[in-house]
């Protein structure tokens, strides 16, 4: 394995070989996104960094950023941005030589990196750090309505994860009432970072998969599926095809949403 490089600030740089070993997750809140990445992390050679922008992540870019700037202040720039995320990266790299780091980005992150003299209205830099990179993408898309929807019912009821087994220490489920314009504006959101990502990345790069092809009859993750993810990093099939995490919404939406039929015809888009 290569010895990490470092550039005129001091700070780590990514070699090539070190650029192979780092994977991004990318889907939206909502879109099975925690279970896929367990399932990707059950993997003996993949370490899971988890989401990579989220404040409550001890292993966050944030905390790390905010480590580098108490030691030299002009590293909050939006200019030296990109050296010190490079950094960053290479501090989530596993001791392991042949292990992988897996990063999960949401859609809603996708901005938090800043660029220096970055024109309003374009695509985050983030994506095109990436793009230059060669690093390998993992995108997880599920359809925008039940997306949306589920993130909604979510932050209404308190309900983000179900672990298998833990069923009492849940909070109860209530009915909600969806605003349909918030819910439109959403999707839109949504449809616009799906595509930024499978049209900006080219599918050498990037393995795009559908949330909705994702499980089989019995609840496990399809052989198939693991198999592209496997092939996709260079690894042999080693996931473990049990989730985790249950579905929290496993009953029909009409029974959750009070107005259900305001918004059932937005299913279909």
């Amino acid at each position: 394995m290569n010895m990490t490089e470092k550039n005129n600030s001091g700070l780590a740089r990514l070699t090539e070989e070190q650029l192979s070993r780092v994977v991004f997750f990318m889907g939206g809140v909502r879109s099975g996104t925690t279970v896929f990445r367990r399932m990707m992390a059950s993997h003996p050679l993949i370490r899971d960094r988890g989401e990579i922008f989220n404040s409550n992540n001890p292993l966050g870019y944030f905390k790390f950023l905010r480590e580098q700037v108490a030691l030299n202040p002009d590293l909050i720039f939006p200019e030296r941005s990109p050296e010190v995320f490079q950094a960053y990266l290479v501090s989530l790299l596993p001791k392991e030589p042949q292990a992988i780091a897996l990063l999960d980005i949401k859609y809603e992150h996708l901005t938090l990196l800043p660029e220096a003299w970055q024109m309003p209205f374009t695509n985050p830099p983030l994506l095109r750090t990436i793009k230059r990179s060669k690093v390998k993408v993992i995108h997880l898309r599920r359809q925008h309505f039940f997306s949306v929807v589920s993130n909604l019912v979510a932050v209404s009821t308190g309900r983000y994860h179900h672990r298998v087994g833990q069923d009492q220490a849940l909070p109860e489920k209530r009915r909600v009432a969806i605003d349909k314009a918030q819910l439109m504006a959403a999707m839109k959101k949504r449809r616009r970072a799906t595509d930024l990502i499978d049209t900006g990345l080219d599918e050498q790069q990037r393995l795009s998969l559908d949330y909705e092809a994702v499980f089989d009859e019995a609840g496990h993750f399809r052989a198939e599926v693991c198999e592209a993810v496997a092939r996709f990093l260079g690894l042999e099939d080693s996931f473990d095809r049990e989730p985790e995490l249950r579905k929290v919404i496993d009953e029909p939406l009409s029974s959750l949403i009070t107005n259900f039929d305001e918004i059932a015809d937005l299913q279909s888009e």
